[in-house]
């Protein structure tokens, strides 16, 4: 009997663990998200368009410098 309930606590010890590790990578990564904002959907699409119109010669990057 008490090697059955060492095994159902150690069972939810790993558990709570690996939950809290899960939490923990997600957490980071909106964290990092926010931080570094990468380009998706409809934003990447519009990049895509303009780096293509600039490749082609319709329009000209601008040189001005950078204040």
């Amino acid at each position: 009997m008490f090697e059955r309930w060492t095994d159902v606590v150690m069972g939810v010890v790993l558990a709570i663990g690996v939950a809290y590790v899960a939490y923990e990578v997600d957490r980071r990564q909106k964290k990092l998200r926010e931080i570094f904002y990468v380009l998706e959907g409809e934003d990447r699409a519009i990049f895509d368009q303009l780096e293509e119109m600039v490749r082609t010669g319709e329009i000209t990057p601008d040189h001005r410098p950078a204040t």
